[in-house]
């Protein structure tokens, strides 16, 4: 019975680590003029740039100047999920724009 008694003592659980606080973001006057259209410039400008690199540190890889896979899995990675994470927005932006179109006036 001390085992029984000794579990129903038991506290609660509390996780080992500290979780910060997320506090909203405050844009500032500079921020907020920045236009839709130059965020999607700045996004597809940097998928492009993530997928040079990726390009690149393949053809490291074949050539021989890289000896680590991980290192071009990486790269590879993370140009695919900007590039998914992309077309995941154009596809919302085309959904948008259909149902607007569909409004009647």
């Amino acid at each position: 019975m001390d085992n029984i008694d000794s579990i129903h003592n038991i506290g609660p659980i509390k996780p080992k680590v500290d979780i910060p606080s997320v506090s909203p973001v405050k844009t500032t006057p500079v921020e907020s003029k920045t236009s839709f259209k130059d965020i999607l410039v700045d996004a597809v400008s940097e998928v492009q740039k993530l997928q040079d690199e990726a390009d690149t540190t393949i053809k490291k890889l074949v050539s021989g100047e890289i000896k680590d896979v991980t290192e071009v899995m990486v790269a590879v990675q993370r140009a695919d999920t900007a590039f998914q994470t992309l077309m995941a927005v154009r596809n919302k932006v085309i959904t948008a724009y259909e149902e607007i179109m569909r409004m009647q006036i």
